[in-house]
């Protein structure tokens, strides 16, 4: 039988295996660096064009509401004979979203495939409430009354508008609009291919936290 003895390798063979390995090793961690350092690049300028092209529409709305309100006056005076009430409905449309003239870069922080983004407070962007739509439900005037002038109308109407507009947040749409702002951002910046995304606004004022 033939005696076989263990293969003996020396040193000096290894070292040309080794550097090598050490060369592949270290071209395969500067390619992983330079593709992440592209990626998270490409996904930063992504994150900043798409944030662009958002700020340049100046608004953003996110919510709609059509309100139905009823209007209604009672004119009754001490030193008058006789009383006079009217009462309208009219329908409105209230906007609301995020004024993006208020956000900038700075509100923009990126940290690998991680981002927050701090957007103002959501608020009020439209209001309209068409006279045409108002309609003439119900009006009594006494016989030693003068009518409701057309001036008499406009200034309820406009007392109105006042009133739903200082009732908005009551309405829910400031509360609508900065959940669905959270999702339009949330939605826009994973497309970009963000893995971590915290959508978050300024604080209220104490005005408008109360």
């Amino acid at each position: 039988m033939w005696g076989l003895t263990a293969p003996h390798i020396t040193k000096d063979l290894l070292k040309p295996k080794t550097n090598k390995m050490k060369k592949v090793l270290l071209l395969t961690l500067a390619v992983a660096t330079l593709l992440t350092t592209g990626c998270n690049r490409s996904v930063k300028k992504a994150a900043m064009d798409k944030l662009g092209v958002v700020t340049e529409m100046s608004e953003l709305g996110t919510v709609e509401y059509t309100i139905a309100k009823i209007i209604k006056a009672s004119d009754t005076k001490f030193y008058t004979i006789g009383d006079r009430k009217i009462l309208f409905t009219c329908r409105a449309t209230m906007k609301a979203g995020i004024d993006m003239a208020e956000f900038s870069k700075k509100d923009v922080k990126i940290k690998g495939k991680e981002i927050t983004i701090t957007l103002p407070q959501p608020k009020v962007l439209a209001f309209n409430m068409p006279p045409e739509q108002a309609k003439l439900e119900y009006e009594k005037v006494g016989a030693l009354r003068f009518d409701f002038t057309a001036e008499d109308r406009n200034e309820l109407l406009r007392q109105g508008e006042e009133a739903i507009l200082a009732d908005a947040a009551n309405l829910g749409i400031l509360k609508d609009a900065k959940k669905n702002a959270q999702m339009f951002f949330e939605a826009l910046l994973a497309q970009v291919g963000f893995e971590k995304i915290n959508v978050q606004f300024v604080e209220p004022k104490e005005e408008e936290a109360k």
